[in-house]
C-alpha cells in the first residue's frame, strides 16, 4: 500500500514539475510581432432631414393632442432623427415656455407631455 501511495506522488510531482516547466518556457519565449496601425479619418456626415424644425414641433404637438406623452424613441422615429437629436430638440422645446410641451420624469423615463 505505501509503494502505491510513493508512485501516485512521484507521478502527481512529475506531471505538476512538467507543467510548471511548460508554463516557465511560455513565459520566457516572445516571438518577434508586427503590430500594424491603421488610421482612418474622421469623417462627418451631414444627415439631410425632410423636415424642418417647424414642421417637427407640429408633428410633436398634434401627437400630444391624441396621446398622453411623447417619448424619445416615438419622436426619434416619427421625425426620422437619431436618439441624440430628437431628445435634444424635445427638451429645447420643453424649455421654451411659450410652447406648449413640457418634459415630465414619469420613474426612470424622460417624457413629453402637453403643457396645461
Amino acid at each position: 500500500m505505501r509503494t502505491w501511495k510513493l508512485g501516485i506522488l512521484i507521478i502527481a510531482m512529475a506531471c505538476v514539475c512538467g507543467t510548471a516547466n511548460a508554463q516557465h518556457w511560455h513565459r520566457r519565449h516572445h516571438p518577434h510581432r508586427t503590430v500594424t496601425v491603421v488610421v482612418r479619418p474622421e469623417v462627418t456626415s451631414h444627415v439631410s432631414n425632410r423636415f424642418n424644425q417647424k414642421e417637427r414641433f407640429g408633428m410633436a404637438v398634434a401627437y400630444l393632442e391624441t396621446h398622453k406623452y411623447l417619448t424619445i424613441n416615438q419622436y426619434a422615429k416619427m421625425t426620422q432623427l437619431n436618439k441624440v437629436s430628437a431628445e435634444a430638440e424635445l427638451d429645447a422645446f420643453a424649455i421654451d415656455k411659450r410652447k406648449p410641451i413640457q418634459c415630465v420624469i414619469r420613474g426612470k423615463k424622460k417624457v413629453y407631455t402637453k403643457r396645461r
